[in-house]
């Protein structure tokens, strides 16, 4: 399995629309987060310069978005579509983030909602929680 990225674009926003909202409706609403379409689309353009198509073998397999910047880069989102999940590809993309990361001398940080099961992923990979809030925790992963 081969997977690139590629810029994301206004063309895509349909799909990452869709793929928020299936991603994410589960974890915000165990949390007790209610979010309406308007702050979805929020959520998709904050930072959208850093949105990143992840192409699974050349075809559209999810998002990632990471600030790149100075120190302390910020996984601000991952998102997998949900007929690839479990199958390693989260694990691969953040795994790249990381080499990069450290490779500059900077750590990477992220936020993930507590019900999220990918926080285990995020323990796995070397992420320390460093603040807990009523539903999140607050992770960094350190050289």
């Amino acid at each position: 399995m081969k997977i690139t990225y590629r810029q994301a674009l206004k063309e895509d926003f349909a799909y990452l629309f869709s793929l928020r909202k299936e991603s994410m409706t589960p974890h915000l609403e165990a949390e007790g987060v209610l979010l309406d379409d308007a702050d979805h689309v929020r959520r998709i353009e904050y930072r959208f310069d850093c949105a990143k198509i992840i192409l699974v073998d050349g075809a559209i397999g999810g998002l990632v978005k990471v600030v790149e910047e100075g120190n302390d880069w910020e996984l601000i989102q991952i998102q997998i579509d949900a007929c690839l999940r479990g199958q390693g590809i989260g694990k691969r993309v953040i795994t790249d983030i990381l080499e990069r990361a450290f490779s500059k001398g900077a750590s990477v940080k992220l936020s993930v909602f507590r019900s999220n099961p990918a926080k285990e992923l995020y323990q796995r990979l070397g992420f320390k929680p460093y603040l807990d809030t009523l539903t999140t925790y607050e992770m960094r992963a350190t050289t």
